[in-house]
Order: C-alpha cells, then sequence, then structure tokens
C-alpha cells in the first residue's frame, strides 16, 4: 500500500512541476508578445511620445512653480537657473508603464485587478518620474559633472527596481483565490 501512495505523490508532485513550468513559459511568451506590439505600436504612432514629452515637461514645470521656482520653458527643454534639461521620449514614463502594465496584464489575475493596478502604476511611475527629473535638473544645477553617471547608470537602474517593485507588490496583495485566475 505505501508503493501505491508513494508513486502517486510522486506522479501528482511531476504532473504539479509541468503545470507550473508550462504557466511560466506562458506567462513569459506573452510578456515577450506584449513588449513585441508595444514597441511596434510606439513605433507607429509617435504621437504617444510626443504627448509624453509634453505631458512631462509640463508636469515638471508645474512642481516648480508649485515649490516657487520660476522655470523657463522652450519647446522641450526645462531651464532653471544656468541648468537646462531637455526632455526627450526616453525622460517619459512611457516605457517602464508599459512594462509594468504588460507584466499585470500577461499574469493571470483577475481583469479589475489588473486593471486597478495598471491604474496605480501608471500614477506611480508619474511621480517617480517627475521626481527623477527634478533630481536631474538639481544635479545638473549643483554638480554637472555627475550629470551622465546619475541620469545613465543611476537612475535607469533605479527605474527597472521601481517598475519590479510595483509589480512585486501588485502581486503581494493580489487577492488569493484568484491569483492565477482568468
Amino acid at each position: 500500500m505505501t508503493g501505491r501512495r508513494s508513486g502517486h505523490r510522486d506522479r501528482a508532485r511531476r504532473v504539479a512541476e509541468a503545470s507550473e513550468r508550462s504557466w511560466v513559459i506562458g506567462f513569459g511568451v506573452r510578456l515577450l508578445i506584449g513588449w513585441a506590439l508595444a514597441i511596434v505600436a510606439l513605433s507607429l504612432l509617435p504621437a504617444i511620445d510626443r504627448s509624453a514629452v509634453t505631458a512631462t515637461v509640463w508636469s515638471v514645470s508645474a512642481v516648480l512653480r508649485a515649490i516657487t521656482f520660476h522655470p523657463e520653458i522652450t519647446g522641450t527643454t526645462i531651464r532653471l537657473g544656468s541648468a537646462a534639461l531637455q526632455i526627450i521620449p526616453e525622460c517619459t514614463p512611457v516605457m517602464p508603464v508599459l512594462l509594468l502594465a504588460i507584466a499585470m496584464l500577461a499574469y493571470p489575475a483577475p481583469g479589475r485587478w489588473k486593471l486597478a493596478g495598471t491604474a496605480a502604476g501608471i500614477t506611480a511611475l508619474w511621480i517617480y518620474n517627475v521626481l527623477r527629473m527634478l533630481a536631474l535638473l538639481a544635479t545638473l544645477a549643483v554638480r554637472p559633472a555627475w550629470f551622465k553617471f546619475t541620469h545613465v547608470y543611476l537612475w535607469q537602474s533605479v527605474t527597472l527596481l521601481v517598475v519590479c517593485a510595483l509589480f512585486l507588490a501588485w502581486l503581494r496583495y493580489a487577492p488569493p483565490a484568484r491569483a492565477r485566475a482568468s
């Protein structure tokens, strides 16, 4: 009798492991397909990047004005004293938002949870990005020699960590009974 139970448990374990691998592979495939579609959409719809740049310039300058600074805006450049920061598409939260939203949509969770997470993620990443731009502007004003390092290495890395942390937080608070449904 013990041999049958052991064999049954081994078979059940193998089936569970195969199911888990299949689920992980499916998530990865959905994530990659979503990312590819997003890149194609951004290349075909340049108005998205233009709108994001305009909104980023507006948001950063609005925060600066709210804290009693007087930025000079020329097109997509924000000037504060001798520091000038030109906002380009890579300075917007579009790519981090897309990565987070695609991961949330690719994950098998309830639709409402996906929408709530995406909305919260967009908001969090927008705020984070405005703070990032303010920090870069301050770096330009105080320590211009540090700008390249902070912009290219520090903030790029922190942005990836923030996206991962938001996704993990979203997973952590996902409804437990339906975490892998839908």
